[in-house]
């Protein structure tokens, strides 16, 4: 039950005796895909587990992960959300079992050369042939060379293992085997202080061993349950039975049960067949509760799990209450818990989890008001229909009880929400002002939240949310707090307080509601023009796109599609409308098409498919030219999309144009018509440089370049920095411009293009890593200039140096030359590099590659010149992101593109002085990083060849990397070459001789397993 026994181990209340025999099966679980341990209770599974990880982690053979399942894993998302957090994923549960394992398997690859065994106790409990129960199967199907299972269950194992164990890829500890030996009986003995002859006729049973122990040489057999209980007082006894009727407490726990004066650790002392936590959580073994069962009656029993239930659902632990109650058969309780759970709105639990709550249901109760507000909520993001046929029948049952009436209406205003239904809504509205004149506490918040999406005017919006339930700081449910974010930040414009809300969404334990508050937090930093926050933000947005998070926020879609191609990432963004494109024909949500729409005519524009972009968006647009109900609230993005190719829409906007932050969407939508349709720059004059981020954030990027034409043409300061922000895409814009617009705008547009390099028609590549090569469009350059030696340095050193000065450069490269000297020498060099870089660039014409702000030079390293240390290095940075993000399979390409780049070190054939041999350092010593690691992960997956290709070229690299050495030697071992792995071995023990260094741990291991001949 307790989420604190839940991922590592329990702490025996007593000490045990070591089994060398069966911990030597277990510590060799990180030689094997599975191993499993069967056998009832009572026969020390779970001690010799947690035996087993403390030995290893006294001397690590790997690592491990630990989780002990508990009854709700039954469900996916409960036993798949443990794994992942046992293993370090954050990430949603897929609702595909199979990709849920694949999801942990990848990650206990990505800890690859390190083994790590992720060991489930109690897997008796999960139900075979369910989703969780596939999941188990696929996981034991995905694990990579480096993953390891290890299984502890009560027979029948709930997944076939038959085959592994043929072909020796499991091993299976059973009962004959975990039970007691003669010699074993005797060390158990000597450890409890009694005679071994007190033993004789425990059959070996380790549970039965400990509780004659502690019964005393004067316990009958088959009695040692009763004279181990006469020991104790009856208030004790009393107090274990509430304990183990509720399956263990913590202090909060146990003081409800027992009183405030209670102490576990007092009440348990001596005790067999007891565990806890570190963090204080104890629990008795399952045996205590076949003795226990006649101390308390079933009204005590069912009185106990109502206690310990009510402080676990205080602390948002709902599913393990609802398991006390439902064991309890505390229907009352039960039914108040449904409504707390699904009170406003969306559940603050899985969908999966409902429906195992409600499976458990009987019918009466499942034909109860709550039991059918369960129903519905279970039903709701698939069928909103048959959802609402079991809400109405719970209103119609629910009579005057205020929470089951609160919490239907709150899901009927949902569907209608989805639906776009504002009649039904205000139909809501009413019964939900009724109840917060009922009194109820919940009520006042939705009341004036739902007259906020209701309003027509921002004044009204404000109005209605000026309510001290609002006003105040008081905790709302994230819910609440999400509409309360959206309406701040989309109706009134208010992007810092909609930061806020947003946040304290998020804050929320229930993970229900984090991709929609995210995708706000998200736009929050848009409507600012914090780009780069924005930016950061996105991969945990896109990780939460799931298809049915999506179906039901399709909003996440535009935000997601619309930021990509703002940040020039436009094959992403055309893979994820591909991805969600049927997702959303099925949404109940009424606005889908519209958020589908958006993105699409966001991504042709970026893409300059304007024509298009404009017929789609005309095709959603109301016949009576209104402006869209609703569009500001999937993305601000509508502002300008609607604004500038809708002409029909633009009175309404400017009767009443929108608040806030998005006032500036607005103004750079108008000063675009303005341009666009008059050629006038008068509005694009008024737009104030504070609005600029934010245009830049949310504006398609050839809209962005026309805007900042007309800044440029309005006499805007700073504005030409923003044409230039924008890359190559700003000059294909301008380059239109010039050619169409009116006469002013078109003379400024060629001023731009004459102040902005071309790009030049030939690509450039580059090749530094190795001797020096330059390609223009695959042909090898033989320039005389490129054989200068001073050349070859000053490229290398505006390479390694981020806008040096000439300063800078002349003392590096001139040290021996005064001043005026050194310029001279450094302004021929630039010549003869313009020359080999540009051969064709006008005379007049700003040079491209090198350009020159003052005394700073900078050499531009874009799409026209590769440079395979830069593409070396940003497939290593790619490579650390997606680490990150749990994707090694995304990774290991990234690593074996970088490999593939290396042709040796920076500049082989340039001489240089400190800087260049401090650069040539940090790049072996990536190389030879990610050669490791690519090659660990590779070993990893079976693929010995390229591990060990990878391996000596790290090693011929940097013969001093241990972890090269490592690798070959694990190879080897994986070959079954012993001879060439003790060679390896050999090499790289003299290595660290030389050195005068001790090995690692892994190399010991190593060391290890080749003297075990294994």
């Amino acid at each position: 039950m307790s989420r604190a026994l839940r991922y590592m181990p329990p702490l025996a209340n007593r000490d045990l005796i070591v089994r060398p025999r069966l911990l030597d099966v277990l510590r060799s679980r990180f030689e094997r895909p599975l191993t499993v341990v069967v056998a009832p209770a009572g026969f020390g599974k779970t001690s010799l587990l947690g035996q087993a990880v403390s030995e290893n982690a006294l001397s690590p053979v790997g690592e491990d992960r630990w989780l002990t399942c508990q009854p709700d894993d039954t469900t996916l998302s409960v036993l798949a959300s443990g794994a992942f957090a046992a293993v370090g994923l954050s990430a949603p549960v897929p609702e595909d079992p199979r990709q849920a394992a694949v999801a942990v398997a990848e990650a206990l690859w990505s800890a690859a050369p390190r083994h790590v065994a992720l060991v489930l106790d109690d897997v008796h409990l999960v139900t075979p042939g369910s989703p969780a129960g596939r999941f188990l199967g696929h996981l034991v199907e995905e694990l990579p060379g480096n993953g390891h299972l290890v299984l502890a269950s009560r027979p029948p194992l709930p997944l076939s293992v038959s085959r592994l164990v043929a072909t020796g890829d499991a091993v299976v500890l059973r009962e004959d085997q975990l039970q007691f030996r003669e010699d074993e009986v005797v060390a158990f003995a000597e450890s409890r202080g009694v005679p071994p002859e007190l033993l004789s006729d425990v059959g070996g049973w380790p549970a039965l061993a400990e509780l004659t122990a502690t019964a005393g040489p004067f316990a009958v057999s088959g009695y040692v349950w009763e004279e181990l209980l006469a020991q104790l007082s009856p208030e004790r006894r009393h107090a274990l039975a509430l304990l183990v009727a509720v399956g263990g407490a913590d202090e909060e726990i146990a003081a409800a049960l027992l009183g405030r004066d209670v102490d576990l650790r007092s009440l348990l002392d001596g005790l067999p067949l007891v565990v806890h936590s570190r963090s204080g959580w104890w629990s008795l073994h399952g045996l205590w509760a076949a003795a226990l069962q006649h101390h308390l009656d079933s009204e005590q029993v069912a009185e106990a799990r109502r206690t310990a239930a009510d402080v676990l659902r205080g602390r948002g632990q709902y599913p393990e209450a609802m398991s006390l109650l439902l064991d309890a058969h505390a229907w009352e309780d039960v039914r108040r818990l449904v409504v707390e759970v699904c009170e406003c709105c969306t559940a603050l639990v899985p969908t999966d989890v409902l429906e195992s709550w409600l499976r458990r249901l009987p019918s009466a109760v499942q034909q109860s008001p709550e039991g059918l507000l369960l129903a519905a909520m279970v039903a709701e993001s698939t069928s909103p229909d048959t959802a609402e046929v079991f809400l109405d029948r719970a209103l119609a049952r629910a009579g005057g009880a205020p929470g089951v009436r609160y919490a239907c209406f709150n899901a009927l205003v949902q569907l209608a929400f989805w639906r776009n239904d504002r009649h039904r809504m205000e139909v809501l509205l009413q019964e939900l002002q009724d109840l917060a004149g009922e009194g109820h506490p919940g009520a006042p918040a939705i009341v004036a939240l739902l007259q906020g999406v209701l309003a027509h005017s921002s004044d009204e919006v404000r109005a209605a949310l000026a309510v001290p339930s609002l006003v105040s700081r008081t905790a709302l449910h994230p819910v609440q707090e999400w509409l309360h974010a959206q309406l701040v930040l989309l109706k009134l414009g208010d992007a810092q307080t909609g930061e806020v809300l947003a946040r304290r969404s998020l804050s929320h334990p229930a993970t229900t509601m984090h991709g929609v508050s995210r995708c706000l937090l998200l736009e929050s930093f848009r409507l600012r023009g914090r780009l780069e926050e924005a930016e950061r933000l996105l991969p945990y947005l896109l990780t939460d796109m799931k298809p049915d998070k999506v179906l039901t926020s399709p909003e996440l879609l535009t935000c997601a599609v619309s930021l990509l191609d703002v940040l020039g990432r436009h094959g992403e963004a055309g893979e994820i409308l591909g991805t969600f494109r049927p997702v959303l024909g099925a949404s109940p949500v009424a606005w889908a098409p519209l958020a589908r729409t958006l993105a699409e005519v966001f991504h042709d524009l970026s893409g300059g498919a304007e024509q298009q972009a404009a017929a789609a968006l005309r095709s959603i647009v109301p016949s009576n030219g209104g402006r869209l109900s609703g569009a500001v609230r999937v993305s601000p993005v509508a502002v300008p999309l609607l604004y500038v190719l809708v002409p029909e829409v633009r009175e309404r906007w400017d009767a009443d144009p929108p608040p806030g932050a998005l006032a500036d969407l607005y103004a750079g939508a108008r000063a675009l018509v303005e341009l666009r349709e008059r050629g006038s720059t008068a509005a694009a004059g008024t737009v104030p440089p504070s609005a600029w981020p934010v245009l830049r954030a949310l504006l398609p990027v050839p809209w962005t370049a026309q805007l900042a034409l007309g800044l440029v043409a309005a006499g805007q300061d700073g504005a030409q920095a923003l044409v230039e922000d924008l890359g190559p895409a700003a000059r294909v814009t301008l380059r239109a411009q010039a050619a169409t617009v009116p006469p002013t705008l078109a003379a400024t547009a060629r001023a731009l293009l004459r102040a902005i390099p071309a790009v030049p028609t030939a690509r450039l590549h580059l090749r530094v890593l190795g001797p020096l090569e330059l390609r223009r469009d695959g042909v090898v350059v033989n320039a005389p200039e490129l054989r200068r030696e001073r050349v070859r340095q000053l490229l290398g050193y505006l390479l390694t140096h981020d806008r040096p000065t000439r300063t800078a450069i002349t003392s590096e490269l001139w040290p021996d030359l005064d001043d005026a000297a050194a310029g001279r020498n450094l302004r021929v060099t630039l010549a003869y590099l313009q020359n080999v870089l540009e051969p064709d660039r006008g005379e007049l014409d700003p040079p491209y590659f090198l350009r020159s702000a003052g005394p700073v030079l900078h050499l531009v390293t874009d799409g026209a010149l590769e440079i395979d240390v830069l593409q070396f290095e940003r497939a290593l940075d790619e490579a650390a992101r997606l680490e990150r993000q749990g994707a090694p399979s995304a990774a290991l390409s990234a690593y074996l593109q970088a490999v593939e780049l290396w042709g040796g070190d920076l500049l082989a054939d340039v001489a240089g002085g400190s800087w260049l041999e401090w650069e040539r350092d940090r790049l072996r010593s990536r190389f030879v990083a990610s050669a490791v690691r690519a090659g660990n992960l590779l070993l990893a997956r079976g693929d010995t060849t390229t591990a060990r290709t990878l391996a000596e070229r790290a090693l011929r690299a940097d013969d001093c990397s241990e972890d090269a050495h490592q690798l070959l030697v694990s190879v080897h071992l994986a070959d079954g070459d012993l001879v060439d792995a003790h060679r390896a071995l050999r090499r790289c023990q003299q290595m660290l001789r030389e050195l005068g260094v001790p090995p690692q741990p892994r190399t010991r291991a190593l060391a290890q397993r080749l003297a075990a001949g294994r």
